[in-house]
């Protein structure tokens, strides 16, 4: 069985041909702006073939599982915490891992400086997962053009998620110097401890975790974090977790137990009672806020 699209909690957003031609004709977008965009989480049967290429530069970030992309002749494998760029016009066909199926991130992108993002086309790449990566602020990247693309196509939307995709696609192509912002607080053991909650909103950690981390004392590490947060570090993880639950509500169809154990939350019930506290509603609720 083979699947382009249709898979359980996907977002995708495919930018209708009137719409791309609104950024063609911007000067402020018109040399870097996305086509498309979307998730695929674990994308069992993911399939697609283009025999005669794409007309826009495809990016590819695996975050879990593996797949593979044909380019000619040769077959790269796209494992975890790995992207790969396509170049336009090259045929090309890609697929989800029949073991470990994929769950990507991706992005079809065009313009005059597309090709500039893509020097590094033709290989896969890693994206490190370490307390400098940054991992949390790139999905929010991707979680922030969701949630606009979401709201409809007006100029203004356009104009900032392709600003926007700027950010993002040099999150990648400029690895380190992205990375290199963090390293300033490498003698900041509070900013390097948020920098690892953030890399692991996913996990259940206990303070000694935290603190272990950045090498000091849970006690003192604690007394510290409470002084410059006014927070406990275990509560102020809590709140990363749960800002991470509420851009997937806010921008997947995924269900309530599967945002729970994406935020780190074994026990369903437990997420709704902590998500309550925090955000002062059920997780239903917020969901059917907007609606």
């Amino acid at each position: 069985m083979k699947k382009e699209d249709g898979f359980p909690g996907q977002i995708s957003f495919v930018l209708p041909e009137k719409i791309t031609s609104l950024c063609k004709n911007n000067p402020l977008v018109s040399d870097l702006y996305l086509t498309d965009i979307g998730y695929y989480p674990e994308a069992s049967h993911h399939y697609r073939e283009r025999p005669s290429g794409c007309e826009q530069y495809i990016l590819i970030y695996c975050m879990e599982g593996k797949g593979e992309v044909l380019l000619g002749e040769t077959l790269h494998v796209v494992p975890s915490d790995h992207y790969f760029i396509i170049p336009a016009g090259l045929p090309h066909a890609y697929h989800s891992d029949g073991n470990q199926p994929w769950s990507i991130y991706w992005i079809h992108f065009s313009g005059l400086k597309a090709g500039l993002f893509a020097r590094a086309a033709c290989c896969s790449l890693p994206v490190e997962r370490s307390k400098f990566s940054r991992t949390g602020e790139r999905l929010g990247l991707f979680s922030d053009i969701f949630r606009n693309l979401a709201r409809g196509f007006s100029i203004e939307t356009l104009e900032y998620v392709n600003l926007s995709l700027v950010y993002l696609l040099a999150s990648f192509t400029h690895l380190s110097q992205f990375g290199e912002m963090q390293k300033t607080d490498v003698n900041d053991p509070v900013a390097q401890s948020i920098n690892f909650m953030l890399g692991n909103l996913d996990r259940k950690l206990k303070l000694e975790d935290i603190a272990g981390e950045i090498g000091l004392s849970a006690s003192y590490y604690s007394q510290q974090f409470k002084t410059r947060t006014s927070h406990s570090p275990i509560d102020y993880f809590i709140q990363l977790k749960i800002q991470r639950a509420c851009r997937l509500l806010d921008n997947s169809r995924w269900l309530i137990a599967d945002v729970s154990r994406e935020a780190g939350f074994e026990d369903q019930f437990y997420f709704s009672r902590v998500f309550r506290r925090v955000m002062g509603m059920s997780p239903a609720v917020y969901r059917k806020r907007g609606v």
